[in-house]
């Protein structure tokens, strides 16, 4: 009989089992490195909160900062970036809105407030990068440091009063933000037009105050020689 044989009931694995374990294990791909976030507040930089100015390294989270349109903002949470070689733009006093000198990193994303601005798009402010206004009302790079960011973040993206006068991004906004981001070359162009426009104005004036002159001199004829 076929079946009268000392194997033929014998217990055997199915050839298939071996597809569920692969002999060679893959590789897991390899993770991209983290990007390092831009902006950011340095620690010692004011900021207006409703326990009054403190340095940035003070904030913590619940705590109510003022912002541009949306009155007070609770800070919701507060990352620190490791100390690294950062750019530094100098920021004269008065030059955004600043009372005193200042130090800022030149990846900062600041409000941009002319009247170029408000000609050309309708609108208060726009934001640009710090080292994009080098020239600016004396704003000029200085030596890198290394120093840490702070990023505040609140709900959505806001523009947080601080340095007494300045409005300094807290979030990302993104292509979707809620403010108008100009980039490095819109910004010089912007500013030319306002350094020209501030120059004709200029001319302009003058003339202004040299026409009661030249009306006496029409009035009173040619000179004698």
């Amino acid at each position: 009989m076929f079946l009268d044989h000392f194997n033929s009931f014998a217990d055997f694995q199915p050839a298939g089992l071996l597809l569920d374990f692969p002999l060679v294990q893959p590789e897991p791909a390899p993770k991209a490195p983290a990007r390092s976030r831009t902006g950011g507040f340095l620690p010692d930089t004011l900021v207006e909160t409703d326990r009054g100015f403190l340095q940035a390294r003070d904030v913590k989270p619940g705590d109510m900062v003022y912002t541009f349109d949306g009155g007070s903002q609770e800070v919701v949470s507060l990352r620190h970036a490791v100390p690294r070689m950062t750019t530094l733009m100098h920021v004269p006093a008065g030059a955004l809105g600043n009372d005193c000198d200042l130090s800022l990193p030149a990846d900062q994303m600041v409000a941009l407030e002319i009247d170029a601005v408000e000609r050309l798009f309708g609108l208060p402010l726009v934001l640009v990068k710090l080292i994009s206004l080098a020239g600016y009302n004396g704003i000029k790079a200085v030596a890198p440091e290394r120093l840490g960011r702070i990023h505040i973040e609140c709900a959505e993206e806001e523009l947080i009063w601080a340095e007494s006068g300045m409005l300094m991004q807290a979030g990302e906004g993104g292509d979707e933000g809620a403010f108008k981001v100009l980039s490095l070359s819109e910004t010089r162009q912007i500013l030319a037009s306002e350094e020209g426009r501030a120059l004709a104005m200029t001319g302009i004036e003058e003339e202004d105050a040299r026409y009661p002159d030249l009306l006496q001199e029409l009035l009173s004829g040619p000179k004698a020689a």
